[in-house]
């Protein structure tokens, strides 16, 4: 969450030096602003029944987060030890994941161009999936396994990584 903040502060700093100027208008004290400015965000009044797509777009950003704890049990899982014969596979489930919450955040707003852009990046996300899942079975094939331990603990598989790359940068 903090990361986040210093995100947010960063990119808010970088959009005034875009427009020749030090900083935003109204700025609090270095991370306070990030933090003000999440609590605005979450504690907007809104009508229960006068925005009923906004809980899609609600859906879709929990969604958002939650893939982004699932990504991170996977790591500490692969890093911590816990060895998964299936790693790859749910690698791909939790990626796959992502269009679904991308899409329902764009159909959750009104804004159409927020809507063209989060369909475009779903759109990018299906693609990336495609060329991943292909590269996931032909790593499967060749080395016989959808585990990550089993790759990196021999020196053949070692062989393997570098030419997977160079598939998924031509894909």
């Amino acid at each position: 969450m903090v990361f986040v903040a210093f995100f947010i502060l960063g990119e808010r700093k970088v959009l005034g030096y875009m427009q020749i100027r030090k900083g935003p208008n109204k700025v609090g004290l270095c991370l306070l602003q990030s933090f003000a400015d999440l609590m605005k965000l979450v504690i907007k009044f809104k009508f229960v029944f006068f925005q009923n797509r906004s809980w899609l777009s609600w859906w879709g950003v929990y969604l958002l987060v939650l893939l982004a704890c699932g990504y991170c049990v996977l790591f500490f899982f692969s890093f911590g030890g816990v060895s998964s014969v299936n790693f790859m596979l749910w690698f791909l489930v939790v990626t796959s994941m992502t269009g679904y919450s991308l899409l329902s955040v764009g159909w959750g707003c009104y804004n159409k161009f927020a809507l063209v852009s989060c369909v475009r990046s779903a759109f990018g996300s299906v693609s990336f999936e495609a060329c991943f899942m292909c590269i996931v079975v032909l790593v499967a094939l060749v080395w016989g396994s959808y585990g990550v331990s089993c790759l990196f603990g021999e020196f053949g598989g070692m062989l393997v990584v570098p030419v997977v790359y160079g598939l998924w940068l031509v894909g």
